[in-house]
């Protein structure tokens, strides 16, 4: 049963890091779609994607496995087996909680809550 959680763990921080990386740099590579023609861009922009996101891809399963695999035992360490294994998960989701509103929403997660204005986010 652990073995199965903590696969599915380590996937799904895989999934959601590699994602925000890549639409990071497309949102990048989006800038200067204006400064050449539209099918000159849509080929340099396409052999970026491939020479960028293919060693990417190769390289960040293995180090994000490598980090979350070290992040869930050290979890494990301080807190059990199954509870060290839910607060990594826990801690993981809420740094890529922050990256992503602030990549899609222009968002501050600390400052909200610091400020104690979570709700008028959330309705």
């Amino acid at each position: 049963m652990y073995r199965y959680s903590f696969r599915f763990v380590v996937t799904t921080i895989t999934i959601l890091t590699a994602n925000l990386l890549t639409t990071a740099i497309s949102n990048y590579m989006t800038n200067y779609k204006n400064s050449f023609k539209p099918l000159i861009f849509t080929l340099i922009g396409m052999a970026i994607t491939v020479v960028v996101f293919y060693p990417l891809f190769m390289k960040l399963e293995v180090w994000v496995t490598n980090i979350s695999a070290k992040v869930v035992r050290s979890g494990r360490s301080l807190a059990g087996k199954y509870l060290g294994l839910l607060i990594s998960f826990v801690a993981a989701m809420l740094v890529l909680v922050y990256f992503y509103a602030r990549m899609w929403y222009h968002i501050d997660i600390l400052k909200i809550l610091l400020h104690v204005n979570i709700r008028g986010y959330i309705k």
